[in-house]
């Protein structure tokens, strides 16, 4: 095998993303694989393209090591890049927040049992939106949203709206959260969550149904969306602090400043 400029191949992979209008490319891993020089699927070469594409500031839906060799990765690119910062070093001193290690609602979470949605929203998603930093100022639950499509005017409700303090308007919104019974497939879900996104102008829409979580990054009506974090209650020990460095309340503030100082 001829040796590859692991670099070389994720800028090139990163200007074709950029010449994408939806800042988004889909290709096979078994591609992905040939294009830095292997043959077959091995931990440590998937673990190798991951860091390339990782170090290149590229998104990558699934993680590479979790998709088969004939499954599709969506690739992605975003400014500014995510996480913006490791806020989960400072979480107890500077936000009030628990602790992040240690912490035992996160230790025995994968031993509830949630037998409905008004459980998920109870005992699963609000003290979660604690861990991440959010204040009952700053939750809105069952928030209205009047949505337009086409010349019908619709009004329904988002589970959860996050803004940074009581002012409820775009310029304060942060995130959506919506909930779903355990079993339900949340795919079927994602959309609603997007819309609601798209109408209230937050960043960011988080769907559950209380055992997976996705979070996505909502960018505008013409870019794909980007999945910036897909994990099981389960696995939240190890993965709590990947999510709370995207979509705690500080990240998705610093996250908002920095994108309105690169539009100026």
């Amino acid at each position: 095998m001829s040796e590859v400029d692991f670099q070389a191949v994720a800028v090139a992979i990163l200007d074709a993303i950029n010449d994408s209008p939806k800042k988004s490319r889909r290709v096979l891993l078994k591609t992905l694989i040939r294009m830095y020089g292997f043959k077959t699927r091995q931990k440590h070469w998937l673990d190798a393209i991951q860091n390339s594409l990782n170090d290149a500031g590229i998104i990558t839906s699934p993680a590479v090591a979790d998709a088969g060799r004939h499954d599709w990765i969506v690739l992605s690119v975003t400014d500014p890049r995510i996480p913006v910062d490791d806020f989960s070093a400072t979480a107890e001193n500077d936000d009030g927040g628990p602790s992040i290690e240690g912490d035992q609602w996160i230790g025995t979470v994968s031993d509830k049992l949630f037998r409905s949605e008004r459980e998920v929203e109870i005992r699963f998603i609000l003290p979660l939106l604690e861990r991440l930093g959010y204040s009952e100022d700053d939750r809105s639950d069952g928030y209205p949203v009047e949505q337009i499509v086409g010349v019908r005017r619709t009004r329904t409700e988002a589970d959860f709206v996050l803004f940074d303090g009581l002012n409820r308007g775009k310029d304060n919104a942060l995130l959506v959260v919506e909930a779903k019974n355990i079993g339900k497939n949340i795919v079927d879900h994602i959309g609603q969550a997007r819309s609601y996104a798209m109408f209230l102008g937050t960043p960011y829409f988080m769907v559950t149904n209380g055992d997976e979580m996705r979070v996505f990054l909502y960018r505008s009506p013409i870019e794909s969306d980007v999945e910036v974090f897909k994990s099981h209650r389960k696995d939240l020990v190890s993965t709590f602090k990947n999510l709370y460095n995207i979509i705690c309340k500080r990240a998705i503030v610093e996250y908002k400043r920095k994108r309105a100082s690169l539009a100026i």
